[in-house]
């Protein structure tokens, strides 16, 4: 509920400091709403302090400025509450553009602001769009009351169009929250690198070292079956081979998966024969308890250009005595267009190999577990240098451990079979287009205004 907090005190510093016209006046009180939202998001998530935090047009205002200046045009012609709408509406269409077309996905939007649970839930109607609308509806609602002097009947129409809507929408999101998951779980084992690990491949893909670490994972899966881990995986290319030992490596993690009756998946990281120009590969190999493999996926969204070369950007999933199984990589979590395939095809269960950095630590993680609200499935996503987590899809925290702060490798999730069908998995980003509809109609009408206007002069 911050952003909430800091939008009222925007708008209220600003009202308070600037007495010039309601143009100049309604723009600023909207833009320090938005600058109130970076506030709030750097002292929430503590240093973000690096580009990769927020999709590069972000950093103009200037493009901000345009959704204010839209709303200032639209307010002056249509008066009464419905003029509160043009801004939200205005932002979640350029959202929905912004986040479909740039290569941070959703990453920095300002659904990500918020950790209000009873607020998210209504991501599983309407997407992350619901939340925004909301922000900036709440924003918008403020200023029109007060460009009104807070009139008793101004109030009244935004308590029953605005507060009472706004009131449901929280008390839905507690009353979902307290129902209880009616399935039962099955124990996971995500294992990260040690920190030696970690810091010896930062200075080597392959030695001995790292093929002491790739065997120490191995051992780790042994471990996680003795403690009744029916899953395992590992963070992000956790296995680290050169062309032509990886088949290999998966034989004798076979031999562990038959033997102790686990599914195992190997997230790999696949080096280039020397001198070649080719990228690394990025991916993720399931292999059942049977010894059969279910499925390799690449990673489809590269945090960096060089990381590794995209994979196809279809999700792929095994069926299971535990559910519908899928896997993604990382950053692919950050693009609800990609992760929307989970929630057509009913996934239980979606298991992240991640890799982050302090600075990104826990906020990324939490961005991911919106995937799951969003579409209706349980994740666990074990993450080396950061913020290793179980969610139900709920966005519930399960279990969890920090890279920073613990030595522990393997964390044990028992997690939901079951996921949940949502509406916004069946319908998409239907709320955006709502959007759309609305201001293309509230436009024609506006330019329809104009011209009869033009012809009666």
């Amino acid at each position: 509920m911050g952003f909430f907090v800091s939008s009222i005190y925007s708008t209220c510093i600003s009202n308070s400091l600037f007495t010039i016209s309601k143009t100049i006046k309604r723009i600023f009180n909207n833009c320090s709403c938005w600058l109130g939202v970076k506030h709030f998001r750097l002292e929430r998530y503590d240093a973000h302090d690096r580009i990769f935090l927020l999709p590069p047009c972000l950093y103009d205002e200037r493009i901000y400025f345009i959704y204010f200046f839209i709303d200032r045009i639209f307010t002056q012609k249509f008066k009464g509450i419905v003029s509160t709408l043009i801004l939200p509406a205005v932002y979640v269409i350029m959202d929905y553009i912004t986040i479909l077309t740039n290569p941070s996905g959703s990453y920095g939007t300002l659904v990500h602001t918020q950790s209000a649970l009873p607020l998210l839930q209504i991501v599983s109607i309407t997407g992350i769009w619901g939340v925004t609308f909301l922000i900036l509806w709440t924003a918008s609602i403020i200023n029109w009351l007060w460009d009104n002097s807070f009139d008793k009947k101004k109030i009244c129409s935004a308590f029953l169009i605005f507060g009472i809507p706004f009131i449901l929408v929280i008390i839905w999101g507690q009353y979902r929250l307290s129902t209880k998951i009616n399935s039962p779980t099955v124990r996971i084992a995500s294992i990260n690198s040690t920190k030696e690990e970690y810091q010896h491949r930062m200075t080597s893909n392959f030695d001995s070292l790292v093929e002491q670490s790739n065997q120490g994972f191995l051992r780790n899966c042994k471990i996680a079956a003795s403690s009744g881990a029916k899953i395992v995986f590992g963070r992000e290319t956790i296995i680290s081979l050169p062309v032509g030992k990886e088949n290999n490596f998966i034989e004798e993690a076979k031999t562990i998966a038959i033997r102790d009756s686990i599914y195992i998946g190997i997230p790999i990281n696949v080096i280039p024969a020397k001198n070649s120009i080719e990228n690394p590969e990025n991916k993720i190999t399931w292999i059942s308890p049977t010894g059969e493999t279910l499925f390799t996926y690449h990673k489809a969204k590269p945090t960096y250009p060089g990381e590794c070369d995209s994979g196809d950007g279809i999700i792929r999933y095994f069926d299971s005595p535990y559910g519908r199984i899928s896997s993604v990589i990382c950053f692919d979590m950050d693009f609800p267009s990609l992760i929307s395939q989970a929630g057509k095809m009913n996934i239980d269960i979606m298991l992240v190999p991640g890799s982050d950095w302090k600075e990104i630590s826990p906020y990324h993680t939490y961005v991911a577990s919106l995937r799951g609200v969003e579409n209706g499935f349980n994740m666990v996503r074990s993450t080396l240098k950061g913020f290793s987590a179980s969610f139900n899809y709920k966005g519930q925290l399960l279990s969890s451990n920090d890279f920073f702060k613990t030595d522990e490798v393997i964390l044990y999730s028992d997690v939901p079979v079951k996921g949940q069908k949502t509406i916004y998995s069946f319908l998409g980003d239907y709320f955006a287009w709502l959007c759309i509809i609305f201001f293309l109609s509230m436009s024609f009408d506006y330019v329809n205004n104009k011209r009869i206007n033009i012809q009666k002069k």
